[in-house]
């Protein structure tokens, strides 16, 4: 078993999948330890989509796009919270959007578009082909073609040290490996650690359950073990989503191989608009849940007690209030009002920008398990599986509520027209799910982990949302845009970093995991403490 190369990669999504080819090649040796038994992480359970200007896909379809609009549009985008904004690294996103994505395309991934993504002017979103887990197949693929040891199974607790304090290795299973010129963490966000949504969000936010179980912040650890700052810790993305459909997903369970890929492009790009559009409505109503302007025009959520749960005007109150209660199960009820109006153009019940659009028709005739339709409150209470006399209740208190114009309950502010009208709808169960948790390690442009003082930590770098540095990334195909770009430049940058491994180096890492040996480094308390002075003079979202 080899346990040295010239760079170790500690995690095996999109990002650390990336970073290990980039490394090699570069003219690296490298390593790649995944904990869990296969790769691909969120990225693989993702949409797929990723945002980039100047591509061969938008010269294609006669888009005329700069970087300049780009960095423009983000800004746009970021509203609140630029003052926050990473500027460097945005530019550093904008920059290697676009060649990323034909990267990506040289080793086999096709895209679909690109199409719109309000409030962009230009359309940039490329949307993966035939699913998200492309990228996983995509770049393990390339990772052995390129001679990168990839070993899952792998849960690193450790990182070793040199006798300068250099970062040159990790522990994980028991076993020593290093990285001569350096390691890169690459273990994706927080959104599955309860211990630190609740430090750094709230415990409210702490009882949602994650998206991808696996994010448990293993890398935010071992950044400030080694004397890192985590910044920008307070932003999840809360919000309610169906329970995973019965029927088989006609797009995910589509399998991934370049031949199959490029012929569905060819294919899809030559399809009637329409035809296309029903095809993936059937996925659109399997992946998210419905449009907050369904809320706006009437319809309340209720827990599956059959009351209101929550101010409606807010994804993250509603994810809080159906996580509080053990079921974590909530449904959003609607008269004939509102279905007739989510029944067409421009009101869709969900969207997957500028390719479909779903409506309430055909929640009917692709998630009828999720779809509820009866001539009255009592009758829709007995199909939802609720207190008839409690939804009845709750029913009413609402139209009160309206023709009063106030929420006395909970303060809602788009009351809309109520639920008055029969026959009634309910959409559910949903269940409240945390997608993605912004924030990560402070990084320096060559992507090198910082401390508290800005100095690089040698020998450790991040990349994707480990290393997501203060980057705001607020609209769709951001996150994986970064998780890939940061990767890249990640693994090309400790591939011509100088080797810090030698026999005492060797000996020395030893000492100090056996702990007969105190490395020159803090303990990560530096760290921590930055973390919680950021934190504190940011407002939490």
């Amino acid at each position: 078993m080899t346990t040295t190369a010239d760079v170790l990669v500690i995690g095996g999504g999109g990002s650390g999948l990336s970073a290990a080819i980039s490394a090699a090649t570069s003219g690296a040796t490298v390593i790649l330890l995944e904990k869990c038994p296969k790769v691909g992480g969120s990225t693989a359970m993702s949409v797929g989509s990723f945002t980039a200007a100047n591509t061969s896909y938008q010269y294609r379809a006669g888009v005329n796009d700069s970087i300049e609009l780009f960095v423009a549009d983000m800004k746009v985008a970021n509203g609140q919270f630029e003052d926050r904004e990473n500027k460097e690294l945005r530019r550093i996103l904008a920059e290697n959007a676009g060649t990323t994505v034909e990267w990506l395309s040289s080793i086999g991934v096709q895209f679909l578009g690109p199409t719109p993504e309000p409030p962009y002017e230009k359309p940039r979103m490329h949307n993966v082909l035939p699913n998200s887990s492309a990228y996983a197949s995509a770049l393990l693929r390339e990772c052995k073609k390129r001679g990168v040891e990839v070993r899952t199974s792998m849960r690193v607790d450790k990182l070793l040290r040199n006798a300068a304090g250099e970062i040159i290795g990790a522990r994980a299973n028991g076993t020593d490996f290093f990285g001569r010129r350096g390691v890169i963490l690459a273990t994706g966000d927080y959104s599955a650690s309860t211990e630190m949504k609740a430090e750094f969000v709230g415990e409210a936010a702490a009882k949602i359950p994650p998206v991808n179980p696996n994010n448990t912040g293993d890398g935010f650890k071992l950044g400030t073990d080694a004397g890192g700052v985590m910044i920008q810790m307070d932003r999840l993305y809360e919000g309610l989503r169906f329970a995973p459909s019965t029927r088989p997903d006609p797009i995910k369970i589509l399998p991934s191989h370049p031949l199959l890929s490029k012929a569905m492009r060819l294919v899809v790009e030559r399809l009637p608009k329409k035809l296309l559009a029903y095809v993936i409505r059937g996925a659109l109503t399997s992946w998210v849940g419905p449009n907050n302007t369904m809320y706006q025009a009437g319809a309340i959520l209720i827990g599956h007690s059959g009351k209101r749960i929550a101010n409606e005007d807010s994804d993250k109150l509603m994810a809080r209030a159906a996580a509080a209660d053990e079921k974590n199960t909530a449904f959003m009820i609607f008269d004939e009002r509102v279905a007739k109006k989510f029944s067409a153009w421009p009101h869709p019940v969900s969207t997957f920008p500028g390719v479909a659009y779903a409506y309430v028709d055909d929640y009917k005739r692709f998630r009828p398990d999720v779809y509820h339709r009866a001539e009255t409150i009592e009758e829709l209470a007995a199909s939802i599986g609720v207190a008839t006399s409690v939804l009845k209740s709750t029913v009413d208190e609402w139209n009160a509520e309206v023709a009063n114009g106030k929420d006395s309950r909970f303060g809602r502010q788009h009351l809309g027209d109520g639920v008055s009208e029969g026959p009634f709808c309910a959409l559910g169960p949903m269940n409240a799910y945390i997608t993605l948790a912004d924030g990560g390690l402070a990084v320096d442009t060559q992507l090198r982990v910082t401390q508290a003082d800005g100095e690089a930590i040698p020998g450790l770098w991040a990349a994707g949302s480990t290393g997501q540095g203060g980057l705001q990334l607020l609209n769709h195909g951001l996150h994986i845009g970064w998780a890939m770009v940061s990767g890249r430049l990640a693994g090309r940058n400790v591939a011509h970093a100088p080797d810090r491994l030698d026999l005492q180096s060797v000996e020395t890492a030893a000492e100090y995991s056996a702990g007969t040996r105190v490395p020159p480094l803090g303990d990560g308390m530096t760290g921590r403490l930055a973390s919680r002075c950021e934190r504190d003079r940011k407002p939490a979202s």
